[in-house]
C-alpha cells in the first residue's frame, strides 16, 4: 500500500465505508483463460470499499499521479476485450464480470457479505490530465460508479481537519495545514530572535 492509498483509505472510512487495501483475487485457470491472460499473477484491487447501508462493495482503482500528467480521460473510458493498461479494471467488461464474481464468491464464503450484496467499480484520482475532472465525473455518474477527483479529495481533507482530535497522522496533518498562523507578540519575538 502506498501513501496515497493510505490517505484515501482514511477518507473513505471517514465517509462511511469499511475498507480493505490491496485485495488479491484468486482467479482459477479457467477464469484466467477467459480474460485472455492464462499466466497472469493474482490480480490486486487497490481498495475494496463496503457500504453497509447499500449492501454494496466497490472495487476502486487508486491513482495519485501527482508528479505526472495525471489520469488521462481517454485511457479510462476505453472499451477493451481483454484487460490491458493502467485502468484495466475500468475498461474491460469481461474482466470486471469475472473479478466481481470471484471476489463476491470468496467473500460470501468467508462471511463478509451476503448473496444480495451488489458489486460496483470506481476510481480515485489525485491528479487529472487536461482539467477533465468534470468529464470523468460525468462518465462515472453515467455508469453509476464511484468517483473522487482532486476537488473531492480537497473537500474530504478539509472535512477531516474539522473532526475532533484523533491520533492519526493524516488527521493531524490536515489540522496543521488548515491552521492560520499565530499573530501575537510572542510569535513575533520568536521570529526576530531566530
Amino acid at each position: 500500500m502506498d501513501a496515497f492509498e493510505e490517505i484515501v483509505g482514511v477518507l473513505l472510512e471517514n465517509d462511511k465505508y469499511w475498507i480493505r487495501h490491496s485485495v488479491k483475487i484468486n482467479l482459477t485457470k479457467k477464469e484466467k483463460a477467459q480474460i485472455g491472460k492464462p499466466w497472469t499473477p493474482r490480480p490486486e484491487i487497490d481498495i475494496v470499499a463496503f457500504d453497509a447501508m447499500q449492501n454494496l462493495i466497490i472495487l476502486i482503482e487508486v491513482k495519485s499521479f501527482l508528479d505526472s500528467k495525471g489520469v488521462i480521460f481517454e485511457k479510462v473510458v476505453e472499451n477493451n476485450e481483454h484487460p490491458t493498461g493502467r485502468y484495466k479494471l475500468l475498461t474491460s467488461k469481461k474482466y470486471q464480470d469475472i473479478i466481481a464474481k470471484r471476489l463476491k464468491s470468496e467473500w460470501i464464503d468467508a462471511g463478509f457479505i451476503n448473496k444480495k450484496t451488489k458489486v460496483s467499480f470506481g476510481l480515485i484520482a489525485g491528479k487529472i490530465s487536461k482539467m477533465r475532472e468534470v468529464e470523468l465525473n460525468n462518465y462515472f455518474s453515467g455508469k453509476n460508479w464511484f468517483f473522487w477527483g482532486p476537488t473531492n479529495l480537497k473537500e474530504k481533507l478539509t472535512a477531516l481537519s474539522k473532526k475532533g482530535y484523533e491520533n492519526c497522522t493524516i488527521t493531524i496533518v490536515t489540522k496543521l495545514m488548515q491552521r492560520k498562523p499565530a499573530h501575537n507578540s510572542r510569535s513575533k519575538r520568536i521570529k526576530t530572535t531566530l
